[in-house]
């Protein structure tokens, strides 16, 4: 199998992305909108390492410090755009909120227990773009 990593993110290919090791982690946002559960949104971690113990598991859960905020659209900070340089990394998840236009970097350098990095407040993202809902 090919190592991806030593080449920058992302992969050359979709060829390339499907002869690469499996993923052992991923994750998923999980909404409390409509429910009446007053509870912040939250970043699902799930163990998808067929070999693991807690395999198709959620095996962290990271809550958004606001309620409401309907996560929406993530993403890494690196696309598969910057495969080749090796300078870039897949570390950094940019998680938006829909209703709140607040965006949360989540660092997953622990990739089992990511943590929340930094906050981006609307009324900044305003400030320095002149819009109002990220997406």
């Amino acid at each position: 199998m090919t190592n991806h990593a030593c080449c920058g993110p992302g992969y050359a290919s979709p060829q390339a992305a499907m002869q690469a090791e499996r993923e052992k982690t991923l994750y998923a946002i999980a909404l409390y909108t409509g429910t009446g559960i007053e509870a912040p949104d939250y970043l699902a971690t799930i163990d998808v390492d067929p070999d693991s113990p807690t395999y198709s598991q959620v095996i962290h859960r990271l809550p958004m410090p606001y309620l409401g905020d309907e996560l929406h659209h993530f993403g890494w900070n690196a696309c598969s755009s910057c495969h080749g340089d090796a300078s870039k990394s897949r570390r950094f998840m940019v998680v938006p909120g829909q209703r709140s236009s607040r965006i949360y970097i989540v660092d997953t350098k622990e990739t089992r227990s990511p943590q929340i990095y930094k906050v981006i407040e609307p009324e900044e993202i305003k400030a320095k773009t002149n819009l109002t809902a990220p997406h």
